[in-house]
């Protein structure tokens, strides 16, 4: 039987940390968004774990490879937190705020 705790569970927990930060990150925009808080939140948590679901289910069909519900529920603590901590992460870390303006001008020309 696989470990509860362990670098594993880390690693799956951050991937989908920074995969739940994107997901959010999609749903407000720097500028004004037509989302409210709460609808990104159930967005990112929604689609983050049906992805850790069917990732861990694509998993069965791997050689080499074992669905593992440990992981997929690290998965989604990862998206979860992500999405609520989102806000805060954003006014904490300048560096990530201004990275994203940066990107955006970017993208804009």
């Amino acid at each position: 039987m696989p470990t509860l705790w362990g670098l594993d569970k880390i690693i799956h927990f951050i991937e989908y940390y920074i995969f739940g930060y994107l997901i959010f990150r999609c749903f407000v925009p720097l500028e004004s968004s037509t989302f409210r808080k709460g609808q990104a939140i159930l967005w990112t948590i929604g689609i983050g774990v049906i992805y850790a679901l069917t990732d861990e289910w694509h998993q069965s069909f791997v050689p080499g490879r074992d669905p593992s519900a440990w992981d997929a529920l690290f998965d989604a603590l990862g998206v979860t937190f992500a999405a609520l901590t989102f806000q805060g992460i954003r006014k904490q870390v300048s560096i990530i705020k201004w990275m994203e303006s940066w990107l955006e001008r970017r993208m804009r020309h």
